[in-house]
């Protein structure tokens, strides 16, 4: 039996309380990749996609790494911040992970998971990037995106929207668009009715309420929460046999409770639902009458909105990146609303609370349209054709060269980390930069090796990392 090339894939986050889509979207990846690579799936910690993966029979590691938040917004420091963070403890262990591992490629899922790419880089393995995301457009995005380049010897992009902010690089020429399905073990349409049945009865729901639902994984300001409540509550008098269904785990409290209290001070709360999150979406999509995306920033994709398709729903959005794309891509554009005008994305329901005929028949105009484009084997084809271009344009992934180059890379990787008594010499301050990737000290087999420079380094380190989760959090 003829042994398949080993694909390791990271996963950004891992999370126990509910499952993103950029999560979704890997694992969806990983399955169909094994059709031609013995896959194994790598995550910072237990959690959903873990157990999922496992299920699917899925090798999984646990393997903490950090993440470069700000690859998202990028800033001055970019690549100094990328260089300290390589100097974190996790960050050489994924370095040894992939040395005993011996991949012979590996991908690493958003643009924020840089450890797993520069991990490859020490060690000479190909390295796919898969960006989920939009880098957002400010001064030093094009340094974002060379390092990108830099890191990557393929990218793999989820829509046109995507690339936009990599066109002006060499990027394109190992580029490749691959718009993503949505999970095979989704229900099945015989199915829906009944699960539509046992759901609405669930939520107190009967056949004459019109349930419009909103779903995100977590609940921050900028998957448009409140401008779904204020569009809704233009509706709520008008039309008292709507329900509106809010999925979800709050992340930002603030935020949240500033929508709880628009609702509550409104005095239609009786019209509002609120499921913290529920694994099975397939109960979700099938108890709805009409989805509504009200993204506030520009969306990589919109798998919401393909999976609410994909139950035979209506869609309302706003039209923002990779989510109208998809809309326009399936002649949903005209249900697409400025971002922001909560009047329109209210007036754009309206037809379709009004007119369950209307609704049914754009639900199964969007369901035939996203089987066709993005359905299960629309995508096995476009990553059957990729996996073709890499065996044609880079044959030696694919052989047992790789085993030879990580021992030589890693021999030269310890070989520039071996302690000297220059090294240990107290130094001036300079700027890093991606050439000191090289320059962390690794430690003695049995015990820890501290000395002042490096309770520096890690103090320095520490810092960093603490200051991209606050900007983090203040993005959100």
């Amino acid at each position: 039996m003829t042994l398949k090339p080993k694909l390791m894939l990271f996963s950004h986050i891992s999370s126990t309380q509910s499952i993103t889509g950029a999560e979704k979207l890997l694992l969806s990846f990983c399955r169909q990749m094994e059709s031609y690579f013995d896959c194994v799936l790598v995550v910072p910690c237990e959690g959903i996609i873990a157990r999922m993966a496992r299920e699917a029979e899925i090798r999984v590691i646990i393997q903490p790494y950090e993440l470069l938040h700000y690859m998202y917004i990028p800033y001055e420091q970019l690549r100094e911040d990328a260089a300290e963070l390589m100097l974190h403890p996790s960050s050489q262990e994924v370095v040894q992970l992939l040395h005993e591992e011996n991949p012979h490629l590996i991908v690493s899922n958003t643009c924020v998971n840089v450890i797993p790419v520069m991990a490859a880089r020490i060690l000479g393995i190909p390295a796919i990037w898969k960006l989920t995301e939009i880098i957002q457009t400010n001064p030093y995005t094009a340094e974002a995106i060379q390092f990108i380049d830099e890191h990557s010897d393929w990218v793999i992009a989820i829509s046109h929207a995507v690339t936009e902010p990599l066109m002006h690089s060499s990027i394109p020429s190992k580029l490749t668009v691959l718009p993503p399905t949505w999970n095979e073990a989704l229900a099945a349409p015989d199915e829906w009715e009944g699960l539509r049945q046992t759901q609405r009865k669930t939520l107190g729901l009967t056949p004459g309420h019109f349930c419009i639902g909103y779903i995100s994984s977590f609940i921050y300001e900028a998957k448009g929460l409140k401008p779904f409540i204020q569009s809704a509550l233009l509706l709520c008098e008008r039309f008292p046999h709507t329900r509106f269904w809010v999925i979800g785990t709050a992340v930002d409290m603030a935020y949240y409770e500033e929508c709880i209290s628009l609702i509550q001070q409104s005095g239609f709360a009786h019209q509002f639902l609120f499921t913290d999150f529920i694994e099975d979406v397939s109960c979700a999509y099938s108890a709805m009458d009409l989805a509504v995306i009200p993204s506030l920033v520009k969306e990589g994709f919109g798998m919401t909105a393909l999976e609410s398709m994909y139950f035979a729903k209506p869609v309302v959005a706003f039209q923002q990146g990779g989510l109208a794309e998809l809309m326009e891509s399936v002649d949903n554009g005209h249900f697409l609303v400025v971002p922001g005008d909560t009047e329109e994305l209210a007036a754009k329901m309206i037809p379709f609370i009004t007119n369950r005929k209307e609704s049914a028949r754009t639900g199964q105009h969007n369901h035939s349209k996203t089987v066709q484009m993005y359905g299960p084997a629309a995508y096995e084809k476009r990553t059957a054709s990729m996996v073709q271009q890499w065996v044609t344009l880079f044959p030696d992934w694919f052989s047992d060269l790789h085993s030879e180059r990580n021992i030589l890379s890693l021999q030269a990787y310890q070989a520039a980390n071996q302690p000297s008594p220059t090294k240990r010499k107290r130094r001036k301050k300079t700027k890093r930069s991606s050439s000191l990737l090289l320059k962390s000290k690794p430690r003695a087999k049995g015990k820890k090796r501290i000395t002042a420079i490096t309770r520096k380094k890690r103090s320095r380190t520490k810092i960093r990392v603490q200051k991209q989760r606050k900007r983090a959090r203040k993005a959100r």
